[in-house]
């Protein structure tokens, strides 16, 4: 058995390799946590932690009062980047680009910058910036959430804007979960987009969250065509 502190490690891979190799189906309940404990010889928070990390990655589903099975591999939607105007989802479905819609879970206010805008708008920690937070729907289904932060004296009439990607991806927030209607914890892709005035002045921060399980962030770009002189 590994050291203690990769020992969760070894547990999850070893059920992913059963999942993957289809000793365990979809379907298939997982043995109990003690059966767990026994088979591999550690303790409890161990088991709990490689469970976490497979349920994380969509293998697996805990069910409430009647244990963890194994669930058919999540097939994400794709989702293009949209480089329209910011009131616009940032992401649009692949199979219907024109069909998400907005709801406010927060309505706009002025609130302190905290340190991960301010390095990105270029302003004192704490500084007063307008934020809105807005869910995008596809019917009644969550697609992103959107946090708007922007400056309030920003010049957003100058040429341009150009703007560039952060992208990351964590563990949803609780707050985030909610308005996702997803589980906490679970893997969510974050973009987070800065803009910038024609003279190179950050004036807005958007970030979106989308779950990892659900969606897939594509970027596209424009097919270069040569002509048969440049061939």
């Amino acid at each position: 058995m590994p050291r203690a502190t990769t020992a969760y490690r070894y547990v999850a891979n070893t059920l992913r390799g059963q999942i993957e190799r289809g000793k365990l189906k979809p379907g298939d309940r997982i043995p109990s946590l003690t059966e767990l404990q026994e088979r591999f010889g550690v303790s409890d928070t161990v088991i709990l932690e490689a469970r976490k990390v497979l349920v994380a990655e969509g293998l697996l589903r805990a069910r409430a009062g009647d244990g963890t099975y194994v669930q058919e591999p999540p097939k994400p939607k794709r989702l293009l980047r949209n480089l329209t105007d910011p009131g616009e989802a940032p992401f649009l479905l692949e199979e219907d680009e024109t069909a998400l819609s907005p709801e406010v879970v927060e309505e706009p206010g002025a609130v302190a910058a905290s340190a991960g805008v301010a390095r990105r708008l270029r302003v004192p920690p704490g500084e007063q910036v307008l934020r809105l937070r807005q869910v995008f729907r596809y019917g009644d289904t969550p697609v992103q959430l959107v946090t708007t932060h922007t400056i309030r004296a920003a010049d957003v009439t100058a040429s341009g804007p150009l703007w560039e990607d952060e992208l990351s991806v964590r563990p949803a927030a609780d707050a985030e979960a909610r308005d996702l209607h997803g589980v906490a914890g679970n893997l969510a892709t974050v973009v987070t987009r800065t803009d910038f005035t024609g003279r190179s002045e950050a004036f807005r921060v958007v970030e979106t969250v989308i779950l990892t399980d659900r969606f897939t962030v594509v970027y596209q770009h424009k097919q270069w065509h040569l002509s048969a002189e440049q061939q």
